[in-house]
């Protein structure tokens, strides 16, 4: 059978109702006051010890009556915990614990089925719980089928590719499902979860992989934060407008995803400046990696736009880098003048830096053939004292606006 061409093969079909629309919780654990609108897949990103495994625990207490709220699950400070749940065909449900007596409430049969898929089971059982469900059962016979004939990280692809095919109905909770794969493999997993949900179950899950993220539908994404009080807080993503979601599946792959765990992102125009930066930085006492610096390849001068309004959404500090491109004794055209003043427009005061004509400009660089190399090895040469200003201000933006690392609380 002749394969289908790749656009049909990796074109999602979009599912309306999530089997879990919508979740409020309070004084669980380090959420205070939390509401969450949630997809047919949600994924929650953010810093390690931010809480969203937390949100996931919640999740399960709702869907599976054996697991309740206990008095540990309280936050601290508070005497009661309650959550909510709104499910698809519009029944709310709620557990609470109050005088350590816990209640529920609405109609809870018939509920979603429930899988849950923890990280520290991931090379071992690989299942935490299900409730009760057939076809939550179900998923736990495959899962078990695959264990005996395949080593844990292989079992659970194949174990969710069956069930893809198999079952319906089912919440799937997952955390850092990247565990043990090649990048190869982390987006087999975002194309599966998508094939999980196309087939009227939903999926929820905790990630660092960029590779798992769809950036043509942010609505996926909850930035998941905590502040110094050590509260939880979720961000909902916006969905794209129909022309930037395109874009961004053109453009995006998983090395400028990595923007969305980064502290600041710098946004450039191309190769030259993504190899240059690095350096940049280093030669003023910083390690972009250490400091959990992005610096992206936007694909050109046109595209950076779309990643300064992604980076909005996800709030997300950036610097826009890009070139005036005016040289010699021309007028500049218009439609030159004008894409300069959308950019600066676009990033905002103090967001943006203009290499006048270009990097290898501010740099005194000649020629136009190997000019990534060329680049490279002129800026590694530099001494401190000798990075161009221009540059300077690059290095010094993205330090004053980087948001600070979350702090870890217990």
């Amino acid at each position: 059978m002749e394969s289908p061409p790749i656009q049909q093969r990796y074109c999602f079909q979009q599912v309306e109702t999530p089997l879990i629309r919508d979740v409020k919780v309070t004084n669980f654990r380090t959420a205070r006051d939390v509401s969450l609108d949630l997809e047919p897949i949600s994924a929650f990103i953010g810093e390690p010890g931010a809480g969203k495994s937390n949100m996931l625990a919640g999740i399960v207490v709702l869907l599976d009556p054996e697991v309740g709220i206990e008095s540990t699950d309280v936050s601290r400070g508070h005497f009661s915990a309650k959550l909510e749940a709104t499910l698809s065909d519009g029944r709310a449900i709620s557990t609470e614990l109050e005088d350590d007596r816990v209640t529920s409430t609405g109609n809870t049969d018939d509920l979603p089925g429930l899988v849950v898929l923890p990280a520290h089971l991931r090379d071992t059982t690989l299942l935490a719980r299900t409730n009760d469900h057939p076809d939550a059962v179900r998923c736990a016979d495959i899962i078990g089928q695959e264990l005996e004939l395949s080593a844990p990280r292989v079992a659970l692809v194949r174990a969710l590719e069956r069930c893809a095919a198999e079952v319906s109905g089912v919440v799937f909770v997952v955390e850092e499902p990247e565990l043990f794969l090649a990048p190869q493999g982390h987006r087999h997993l975002r194309r599966l979860f998508h094939e999980l949900a196309e087939s009227g179950n939903q999926v929820l899950f905790t990630t660092h992989s960029p590779g798992l993220l769809d950036v043509s539908r942010l609505e996926e994404i909850h930035l998941v934060s905590r502040d110094r009080q050590g509260v939880t807080a979720v961000e909902h993503l916006q969905a794209l407008d129909a022309d930037d979601e395109f874009r961004a599946l053109c453009e995006f792959d998983a090395e400028r995803a990595e923007l969305f765990f980064s502290r600041a992102a710098v946004l450039v125009e191309g190769m030259s400046e993504k190899q240059a930066f690095p350096y940049v930085f280093r030669s003023l006492g910083y390690d972009v990696d250490k400091e959990a610096f992005s610096i992206v390849d936007c694909g050109g001068k046109t595209n950076l736009p779309l990643f300064v309004e992604i980076c909005r959404r996800a709030h997300i500090p950036y610097v826009m880098v890009f070139d005036s491109d005016i040289r010699g004794p021309n007028k500049p055209s218009d439609e030159l003048l004008q894409l300069n003043r959308r950019l600066r427009k676009a990033a905002g005061r103090d967001r943006y830096v203009e290499l006048n004509p270009d990097l290898e400009g501010v740099l005194h660089i000649h020629g136009k053939t190997n000019k990534p190399k060329r680049v490279v090895r002129h800026i590694r040469s530099l001494p401190t004292g000798e990075v161009p200003t221009t540059l300077r201000r690059v290095v010094e933006y993205t330090v004053a606006m980087a948001r600070p690392i979350t702090p870890s609380y217990s």
